[in-house]
């Protein structure tokens, strides 16, 4: 059914219905084929088509059909029958199946009186001011016909018709404003989403037995032959299966109906009558799906005798209740519940990669109708459901092994869907690890949350600022940041449910029980549902749960009734009423409430044909599960077939050790036999796994029940039993299969994946570590894997589905295995022989894990760079460069990099020359450093370039700075005021003077959504600030009045700590033991007191709550660590030497400095040493990066960034929920073993390569200038300042035999370089030194030699110098009144130098004298930048680049007003910079300023470009993007500015005309090339810095990239660079 285009609008999922799981783009739109996703009734004569649409059908259109003979079956494709007169609020469309027709499907004895759709509703109230539409499509199976057609032909012509039909007028339908295919066809997105409800008439949705029969009829006549759509209708056919799947992720955005025959079909065999469509496939079962009983046979459902015909009646009664529903939703006209965007983004954002209805749907196909009825009367649900008091309620349902738990659930989960309240659920899953954690249930229950509740899903949306990894985040930062701070505090007043099954089958249960009992300090009313056996640890859990929280408990034993209802509905061996009820009441007798023993009872008894065989088979009946397994295992292990019996071992040891669900096709790949020759696999699977196997309607391959698998994996002495070692190595050879297959990587670039392949992509690792260690199949196959092409077509499967973690879990998979295997080789003395295999597997262990944290934004961009673009940048022995860069060394090499292996090597943040700073703070995508000056620097934290705002000055002495936790809002605590800040613009949102007695702050922080600011002081005082008060003002909040203690000498603060929340506080003092205190109140908590006797207090210098617990983290001045509880006295000690102190997000992980340069890092929980390093220079202040896996330190001038392999991996284990020390031990012990040292860096200042090849300089921040040959790395230190000065500017002439270079003190240092032959060093000699210091003001900007290296220019900002290398002395001279400038010598005149300023450009000869001045304007073109209306002499050139054929120069600028740091790029012709006419005028000439305007680089260019660097030849610009990526960018032919030759300030018509339609030129190349630039290649992550932003260039000569690392200059040498 589709609404009227601009007039309504869809509710996300209807008005209070919004429960269940949601579409995203990624997914599919259609079900099946009836439906294909669209609207109203569908049905099925015969052997019913599901979505059924034709080949490219014609297309008739008309209002009112025609009076046709009673043989017309109607026209084909889609066509208009009834029109409302005052315009139409909805569309209803009209689908026949399978031999079917458009207008015959319809009408009752062929009678057009008859034909309902247009006689019969277009009289019926609502129903009538709906448009009514019918398709006809040519599923003729008695006709001879293509056989090859399909479903999805079907499908794809119906979409094409509602997108392009029209009406009897020529006019379109209007229906390709409303949706259609949009999730697997863009171009029909608009009509799927203007769906909003779906009837079907007896569909097939899970096929139907008839389908085979039929076809074979057809093969058996000589007219006709059999039909592809035939067969995909077969019961439970992989294509049905595929559809029920996709459609399964958009049907709750619908008001889906099913209707269902109840009365069997003549098949004109004497009197023979089948069902056609049994109800269980013509209900799909989805939550809050509606199913109704039509009195008809299958051609009955849908053809009515009048408008008095009850199963019209029922079906019109359903049209009229969805067209009401749609008119009154366009009335309401109220927003949609969620953005797509924004619900796209939050599925990225909580890494939800399934939603819980596959879960739901499984346990809902067992369900059975007419149980679990008594639950909707129990006395402690009605409560738990209706409690008006918003008040939270937990409900625990719990019963035994196999009772029906599931299944329940599954139909609480229904009922609650159907009422249309708030509903969200999760099945926990023991067979799936990711679904035991409580980090994934706490993710999927937000996400359905955000479904629901509009407000709710902006605000989490809001947190990806927060920058939190919430895939490996704790669980209670979860809870904390998505839950607590934003559900809990919504005025949302209608209650959300949530259903949780399989408590007892978590990682953790009691962590669930915890971390939801909070729900008492919600303002939502949040009523939980929690299902589950009943266990001692469980029972001891819900124990502790507060009070306020109101706890029931409902055992599911006992209820006989839904036993009874199950045997009655598929008990269905012969006999009569009264011997079947006594066969039901012993069976009942025997299940001890167990469901899954009546199950397999009921299936074993319906085999029987005789009394005796009946009684037999009851007194055969086990005991009790253990014996019914027993008897289950007989049956394989008696299977005279060996051939069967190798067959249900495999699927057995597949489906008991697989760590995810596998559907039917996983199972078909991954199992090690040719399945395309069973007749029926799916079938073969239950029929030969004794009952193990259970498979829902969706092909979802299970255990029976859980405890199934735990009699088969535990046992030897059993009758059939699966070996864990064996199952785990078939497993991982299977996965090796699909990873190691030909053709992969072709199939992976066509989207054509193999359905095993993300199972073997993501768990192959897993099963590695638990098959045998001695097993050479299993060493051989991973050899081999690891030496070939296979493994990067592994990482670029992970790097395409977004799943680069599964790298990381690999890593330590490798490591694990490696481990257990050295072990057990040597126990048996095999070293030697194994000795090449273990270094293979240690070396990719750690080349997993560096390749995730040092190229993962690259291969998330681009997943096949992993083949050629990021092996060369990888260590030299490093595996994956040994096996795959070497062979790119002729397009691609890296070298000037010292290190071999991979390290730990930092990240450098400098600060600049003088600037010091002893605090650093990071928050969302900011890090904030303070300096000693009161400047604050803020740095993006993914590419280390310094803000746009920064640095911000709050021009006094600052105390102390504080982010508020998305990074957006800093405070800065001065002498004299209080300032909030902007981060974005670097404005003040807020100033306010502190109090007059000048107190130090010695606590900040920014809490209640940042809209309050509280600051301790010194004077034992907490005040706040409220941020959205004008004027603003301080308020007292609490004074802490401590009571002096004897022997005690109580002083003033010394430090302060706020927990996250500013509801506690520790106070440290230099005399007396630290204090704690509520803020509210106060109300004192209690001292904290040393251990050791002998010192009975000590001064602490660092202190920090915990965030999820009243637990303080301190620091004493003689290095001791503490963790103090408060509130039970509880007092742990270890001694570190440390100075500083920092804790980690989620609390998990604290990390100290130290005097020397050692930073360590801990685990809270029980101390232990995780990773340590050791660096040059004190460690000053410590931060931890939300994502926690980087930390960073200050250390006076400079700062550093640090991406320890083990904090990646102790995010991914906390993530996963692991309960045990075990894997944290494992990981320290690796950690520590040997502590990582960094080498001293003298960063890089200035770097220059020689113009004719093979040398380069680089100059450093410590004074050094050192000489390095490409092919033989350095070659000598050419300059050693005494006092550390550093260089600021370095140049070589062209051809080559100069380098001159200048320091901090402004002396100019100019070398000759003479190259030897052969591998000889070069002969350098210094030919002067130049002291600029008193003859110039300002550092030196800029070093120029003459083309022909007669003359150096020196330039700073206010003069430039001529120094001529014959005399070496300052022969010209010239003061400057200008903006800063860029000097290039002039493309076509050497004897003139041009420079090139932000609103002019000035042209000087080599004697100074100015020749000429061009002024710059800007004209207003398209897509240029709204603030280069002017420019400011603020403004700065960061580059000028002139083409290859010196035609044209680029300058890349910097603009004060630009809040980004986005550069404009002005483009001129150089013919422009005219020669001709300027002579040296005299001393009383002065010549006008000529005006000339440039082409402006539109933005959408222009704002991909970091960093522009070099021309090649054809007008090709190589540049630095955003992303760290080289670029080559082909400049458009005839692109080029026409330039005014008016010496006039104001432009002429003319030249503004020729300019904008040059760059108009440019935008529609631009808007119309998808490839502008071309990616050469990228940087690794540890690569990025502001050092790598401001020096790298190309090196045209060399072909390469010069770029500064850690010191260090990397040479990138491109084949491309020519």
């Amino acid at each position: 059914m589709f609404r009227k285009p601009f007039s309504f609008r869809r509710k996300g999922s209807d008005e209070g219905r919004q429960p269940r799981f949601q579409r995203t783009s990624s997914q599919s739109s259609s079900p099946n084929l009836s439906p294909s996703g669209l609207s109203i009734p569908i049905q099925e004569d015969h052997v019913g088509s599901t979505t059924s649409l034709p080949q490219l059908s014609q297309i008739t259109t008309y209002s009112h059909p025609r009076k046709n003979s009673e043989t017309d079956p109607g026209p084909l494709g889609l066509n208009v029958i009834y029109t409302p007169e005052n315009g139409h609020k909805a569309d209803i469309v009209f689908i026949h199946g399978l031999g079917g027709t458009s207008r015959l499907t319809w009408s009752k004895y062929k009678n057009p009186e008859l034909y309902w759709p247009l006689t019969f509703l277009p009289l019926e109230p609502d129903v009538c001011l709906a448009r009514i539409l019918t398709f006809g499509f040519n599923a003729n199976f008695r006709r001879a016909g293509n056989v090859s057609t399909s479903v999805l032909d079907f499908a794809k012509d119906l979409l094409f018709d509602l997108k392009y039909a029209k009406d009897e007028q020529k006019e379109d339908l209007n229906m390709g404003n409303a949706y259609v295919q949009g999730q697997n066809d863009p171009e029909y997105e608009s009509i799927i989403k203007a769906i909003s409800a779906i009837t079907f008439l007896a569909t097939p949705h899970r096929g139907t037995n008839l389908a085979e029969i039929l076809n074979r009829i057809l093969q058996s006549t000589i007219l006709t032959n059999s039909k592809q759509y035939i067969s995909e209708l077969a019961k439970n056919s992989l294509t049905l299966q595929k559809l029920n799947e996709q459609f399964r992720h958009i049907a709750p955005r619908l008001d889906i109906v099913s209707f269902y025959e109840t009365q069997p079909t003549s098949i004109g065999l004497k009197n023979a009558r089948i069902m056609v469509v049994e109800k269980d496939s013509s209900v799909l079962g989805y939550p809050g799906e509606t199913s109704k009983a039509l009195s008809a046979d299958h051609h009955g459902v849908c053809k009515y005798d009048s408008p008095r015909d009850p199963n019209y009646i029922t079906v019109r009664n359903v049209l009229k209740s969805l067209v009401s529903k749609i008119i009154l939703t366009s009335k309401s006209n109220k927003p949609p519940l969620s953005n797509r965007r924004e619900s796209h983004d939050l599925r990225s954002l909580l890494a939800i990669t399934e939603l819980p209805g596959v879960d739901y749907i499984f346990f809902r196909d067992q369900w059975t109708q007419g149980t679990s009825d008594w639950i909707l009367g129990e006395k402690s649900y009605l409560e738990w459901l209706h409690a008006r008091e918003s008040t939270p309620h937990l409900l625990w349902l719990n019963g035994g092994a196999a009772t029906g738990k599931s299944v329940l659930s599954s139909f609480i989960i229904n009922s609650l869907v159907e009422q249309g309240v708030y509903c969200q659920y999760f099945f926990i899953r023991f067979g799936d690890q990711k679904k035991r954690t409580l980090s994934l249930l706490l993710r999927s229950i937000a996400y359905q949350v955000a479904q629901s509740v509009p407000g709710f899903l902006q605000r989490v949306v809001e947190l990806v600022d927060e920058a939190i990894d919430f895939e490996t985040a704790d669980p209670r930062t979860i809870w904390q940041r998505i839950f607590k701070s934003i559900l809990f505090n919504l005025k949302e007043r209608q209650p959300l449910h949530w259903i949780i099954d399989g408590l007892d089958e978590a990682d953790n249960p009691q962590a669930v029980i915890r971390l939801l009992s909070d729900v008492s300090l919600s303002s939502i009313p949040i009523r939980i549902l929690l299902v589950g056996r009943k266990t001692s640890e469980i029972v001891a859990a819900f124990q502790k749960v507060p009070k306020v929280l109101k706890l029931e408990l409902i055992s599911i034993e006992g209820h006989l009734e839904d036993l009874r209802c199950y045997i009655r509905q598929e008990l269905s061996m012969s006999g009569s009423a009264e011997f079947k009820e006594i066969i039901i009441q012993r069976i009942i007798e025997g299940a001890q409430n167990n469901f899954l023993w009546v199950r397999l009872a009921v299936d074993k008894l319906n085999l029987c044909h005789t009394h005796a065989d009946v009684e037999l088979a009851l007194q055969q009946l086990p005991v009790g599960m253990e014996a019914l397994y027993n008897r289950m295992a007989s049956s394989i292990a008696q299977n005279t077939s060996s051939t069967d019996r190798a067959l249900v071992s495999a699927i057995l040891q597949c489906v008991t050790c697989s760590l995810h669900v596998l559907t039917v096709a996983e199972l078909s790949q991954a199992l090690d036999e040719d399945t395309s020759q069973m007749l029926d696999f799916q079938r073969s699977i239950v029929d030969l796994c004794g009952g193990f196997v259970v498979i829902d309607n969706g092909g979802n391959v299970a255990m029976i029940h859980q405890t199934a698998r735990e009699y088969l994996l535990h046992g030897n002495n059993r009758p059939f039993h699966i070996d864990y070692d064996a199952a785990h190595k078939q497993m991982f050879l299977s996965c090796m299969r699909c990873l190691m297959a030909i053709g992969l990587r072709a199939k992976v670039n066509r989207n054509q994946k193999p359905e095993f392949l993300d199972y073997a992509a993501s768990w192959w690792s897993s099963h590695l570590t638990s098959t045998p260690f001695d097993c050479g199949q299993v060493a051989e196959a991973l050899n081999k894997f690891l030496t070939g092409h296979w493994v990067l077509t592994w990482i670029q499967v992970l790097a395409t589905s977004k799943q680069l973690r599964v790298l990381i879990q690999a890593s330590k998979d490798l490591s694990r295995y490696s481990a257990k295997q050295k072990e057990h080789n040597a126990a048996r003395n095999k070293r030697d022989h194994h000795i090449m295999e273990q270094e293979l597997i240690d070396s990719w262990a750690v080349d997993f894990m560096q390749i995730v944290g040092k190229f993962g934004t690259n291969l998330r961009r681009n997943p096949e760079s992993i083949y050629k673009l990021i092996p060369p940048f990888c260590p030299q022995n490093s595996s994956i460069y040994q096996l795959f860069g070497k062979t790119e060394a002729k397009s691609l090499v890296v070298s000037g990099v010292s290190t071999e292996n991979w390290d730990d090597s930092p990240i450098r943040i400098s600060l600049g020359f003088g600037t010091y700073a002893s605090f650093i703070s990071a928050a969302g995508a900011q890090i904030a450093i303070l300096a000693s000056s009161g400047s604050v620097f803020i740095y993006d934290s993914s590419i280390f370039e310094e803000a746009a705002a920064s640095p911000i000055k709050h021009g006094e002495r600052v105390y102390r700075m504080a982010l508020n936790s998305t990074g957006t809002l800093l405070a800065t605590y001065g002498y004299r005021t209080t300032i909030i800040w902007e981060i974005s613009t670097g404005k003040r949102k807020m100033s306010v003077e502190n109090i007059e007695s000048r107190p130090r702050p010695l606590a900040m922080l920014l809490t209640n959504n940042s809209t309050t600011l509280l600051v301790g002081t010194e004077d034992r005082r907490i005040r706040s600030l409220n941020l959205n008060q004008s004027p603003p003002a301080w308020q007292l909040v609490a004074e802490l009045e401590e009571p002096e203690l004897d022997g005690h000498f109580l002083n003033s603060s010394s430090y302060m700590a706020l927990n996250n929340d500013g509801s506690l506080i520790a106070v440290a003092y230099r005399g007396h033991p630290l204090s704690a205190w509520e803020t509210d109140g106060p109300v004192h908590i209690g001292h904290c007191w040393r251990k050791r006797e002998e010192v009975a207090r000590g001064e602490v210098i660092e202190a920090v709550w915990h965030p999820y617990s009243p637990e303080v983290l301190g620091l004493y001045i003689e290095g001791v660590v503490f963790k103090w509880r408060p509130y039970d006295g509880e007092l742990d000690e270890i001694t570190t030497g440390a100075s500083r102190l920092a804790i980690s997000g989620d609390g998990n992980l604290f990390a100290t400095g130290d005097v020397h340069g050692v930073v360590k890092v801990y685990t809270t929980s029980d101390f232990c040493l995780l990773y340590q390093l050791a660096s040059q220079d004190t460690v000053l202040g410590l931060a931890f990066s939300p994502d926690l896996c980087r930390f960073y330190d200050i250390r006076g001038y400079y700062g550093n960034a640090w991406e320890p392999n083990a904090l990646m991996r102790f995010a991914e284990q906390t993530g996963k929920g692991i309960k045990s020390g075990s894997e944290t031990e494992s990981l320290a012990q690796s950690s520590t073993t040997s502590i990582s040292w960094s080498q001293r860096i003298d960063s890089t200042t200035v770097l220059a390569g020689s113009p004719i090849g093979r040398l380069y300089c680089c100059g450093t921040e410590k004074g050094t200038v050192r000489l390095h040959d490409t092919q033989r790395g350095k070659l000598a230190d050419l300059h050693m300042s005494k006092s550390f000065l550093s260089i600021e500017q370095m140049s070589w002439s062209k051809d080559g035999r100069y380098v001159c270079f200048s320091d901090s003190s402004k002396k100019v240092f100019i070398m000759s370089i003479t190259p030897s032959a052969g591998n000889s060093d070069p002969v350098v000699t210094t030919k002067a030194e130049i002291p600029m210091k008193n003859s110039m003001k300002g550092p030196i900007l800029q070093l120029l030699f003459q083309t022909d290296s007669s003359h150096l220019l020196v330039y700073t900002s206010s003069s430039i110098r001529i120094i001529s290398l014959t005399s070496s002395s300052v022969t010209y001279s010239l003061e400057l009144y200008t903006a800063e400038c860029k000097w290039i010598p002039h493309p076509h005149d050497p004897a003139l130098v041009i420079g090139v300023g932000p609103n002019a450009i000035h042209i000087l000869d080599w004697n100074l004298a100015e020749r000429q001045t061009y002024k710059i304007e800007y004209s207003l073109q398209l897509n240029m930048p709204s603030n280069l209306e002017s420019s400011s002499d603020q403004d700065t050139v960061d580059r000028v680049l002139v083409t290859h054929d010196k035609k044209h120069v680029l300058v890349q600028m910097s603009l004060l007003n630009q809040k980004s740091k986005e550069k404009t790029f002005l483009y001129f012709e150089t013919s422009s910079f005219s020669t001709s006419t300027a002579t040296t005028p005299g001393i009383d000439q002065k010549r006008d300023p000529i005006t000339i305007t440039p082409v402006i680089l539109p933005r959408n260019l222009s704002s991909q470009i970091a960093l522009s660097l070099s021309f090649l030849s054809h007008d090709r610009l190589i540049f630095l993007s955003r992303t760290f990526s080289i670029c080559s960018w082909q400049l458009p032919s005839g692109f080029g500015p026409s330039l005014s030759s008016s010496r006039s300030i104001t432009r002429s018509n003319s030249m503004a005309t020729t300019t904008t339609n040059s760059t108009t030129s440019l935008n529609h190349h631009h808007n119309n090339d998808t490839n502008l630039h071309k990616q050469l290649f990228s940087l690794p992550g540890d690569w990025i810095s502001r050092d790598c932003l401001a020096l790298c260039s190309i090196w045209g000569i060399e072909r390469s990239l010069l770029c500064p690392r850690n010191g260090e200059v990397a040479i990138v040498r491109c084949a491309a660079l020519v």
